[in-house]
C-alpha cells in the first residue's frame, strides 16, 4: 500500500511539472509580443522594444533635432520636415515612428520624385548612413558587401506573408503610388554586391524586412531598401545594423 501511495504521488508531481512547463512555455510566447499604436495604426511588435516620448528620452540616447524646413510639392501642398540625427544609431523603425507621432507628425511619406529628391538632399551625407562592416572569413556571419542603410521613411507593410513587392503602405495614410526602390547595378562602384539586390527582396513570408529607408547601395543614394524591423533597436542587443537618422513630416509647422 505504501508503495502504491508513493507511486501515485510521483505521477501527480510529474503531471504538475509537465503542466507547469507547458504553461510557462505558453506564457513566454504570449509575453514575447506587445501592441503599440502609432499614427492610429496598431502594430504587434517584440516586447523588448522600449517606447518613449520626447520628454522622457533615455539619458544614454543621443538625438539631435535639425532645423525644420518646408517643401511645396508639385500639387501645391506645403509640408514641413525635420531630420533627426542619432550618432548612437540605436533607435529602430517602430521607435522612430513612435517619436514622430509624439512630435505631432509621422515618418515621411514620399509621393513624388521631386519630394524624394528634396528629402535625399537633406541627408546626402555618410554620417546618416550605416555601413555593413567588411567581411572577414571565419568571423563574419555573412557578406553584405559593405552596403549602406540610410534614414528611415514612413513606408511599412503589416502582412509579411505577401510577396515582397506587395502590401506596402504609408503611415500618413497617403496613397501608395510613387516608389524609388533600389535596382541591381553590379557596376562595382555604387553596387559592389554581386547578388541581385533589386528591392524589395526579402520582406515576404518568414522574413522581417517590413520597413523602408534610403539606401541599399554602397554610397548614400536616394533609392529605397526594405530593412529589418529591429535594426538599431534601443534597449536590445543586435549586431545586424544601426539606424542613424529618420525624417519627420508635418502637415503644419510645429512650434518646438
Amino acid at each position: 500500500m505504501k508503495f502504491i501511495k508513493v507511486f501515485l504521488a510521483l505521477i501527480t508531481m510529474s503531471t504538475l511539472f509537465i503542466a507547469c512547463k507547458q504553461n510557462n512555455s505558453k506564457n513566454n510566447v504570449e509575453s514575447g509580443r506587445q501592441k503599440v499604436t502609432i499614427n492610429n495604426i496598431e502594430f504587434d511588435v517584440n516586447d523588448q522594444y522600449h517606447f518613449f516620448t520626447w520628454d522622457k528620452l533615455p539619458k544614454d540616447l543621443d538625438i539631435i533635432r535639425e532645423p525644420i524646413v518646408e517643401y511645396t510639392n508639385p500639387n501645391g501642398e506645403t509640408h514641413y520636415y525635420e531630420v533627426i540625427y542619432m550618432p548612437t544609431g540605436t533607435v529602430n523603425w517602430y521607435q522612430a515612428a513612435y517619436l514622430a507621432d509624439d512630435a505631432g507628425g509621422y515618418l515621411a511619406s514620399v509621393t513624388t520624385k521631386e519630394e524624394n529628391e528634396f528629402l535625399f538632399n537633406l541627408i546626402d551625407d555618410n554620417k546618416y548612413f550605416w555601413k555593413f562592416p567588411k567581411y572577414i572569413e571565419g568571423k563574419s556571419k555573412g557578406n553584405h558587401y559593405e552596403i549602406m542603410i540610410g534614414p528611415m521613411l514612413g513606408g511599412f507593410k503589416h502582412d509579411a506573408s505577401v510577396k515582397p513587392i506587395e502590401g506596402w503602405e504609408w503611415l500618413s495614410g497617403e496613397k501608395w503610388e510613387y516608389t524609388n526602390w533600389a535596382q541591381n547595378l553590379d557596376d562595382g562602384v555604387l553596387d559592389k554586391d554581386p547578388r541581385d539586390n533589386t528591392q524589395p527582396n526579402n520582406s515576404g513570408e518568414q522574413h522581417s524586412q517590413r520597413t523602408i529607408g534610403f539606401g541599399e547601395l554602397n554610397q548614400p543614394v536616394s533609392t529605397w531598401g526594405d530593412f529589418s524591423d529591429d535594426a538599431g533597436t534601443y534597449g536590445m542587443e543586435r549586431t545586424g545594423g544601426k539606424r542613424y537618422a529618420f525624417i519627420i513630416e508635418y502637415i503644419k509647422k510645429p512650434s518646438l
